[in-house]
């Protein structure tokens, strides 16, 4: 299926999230560019010294992003501030967890604005 990437504007990944390494951290901010839509998404394996360098992260279509986690499209539309860590059991996606209010949180919960 294509995706029409128009709907959904550029977000900011790290590139080991493009290289396989499973996504990690994920938050949403308002951006004061139109073309982005306010997520910024990490792996695994980033630490401090990995995300201070802008050079580590591209901006990337959502059908890019969507290969790779087919999940973000369903917590797109989550709210500003939304700040998740994202879960996993034996190497698969399980949940989240919202660092805002230190619980486990289901997509609806995301979706309503927690």
């Amino acid at each position: 299926m294509r995706i029409d990437n128009s709907l959904y504007g550029g977000f900011v990944v790290s590139k080991n999230v493009l290289n396989g390494i499973p996504i990690r951290y994920s938050y949403r901010e308002k951006s004061n560019i139109k073309e982005l839509n306010g997520w910024t998404i990490y792996s695994d394996i980033d630490d401090d010294e990995y995300v201070s360098d802008s050079n580590n992260f591209v901006i990337v279509t959502a059908e890019t992003l969507f290969e790779k986690a087919q999940v973000i499209k369903e917590i797109f539309d989550a709210p500003y501030g939304t700040d998740l860590c994202w879960l996993y059991e034996e190497g698969v996606h399980t949940g989240f967890y919202d660092l805002k209010n230190d619980k486990e949180v289901t997509i609806e919960q995301i979706n309503k604005g927690f």
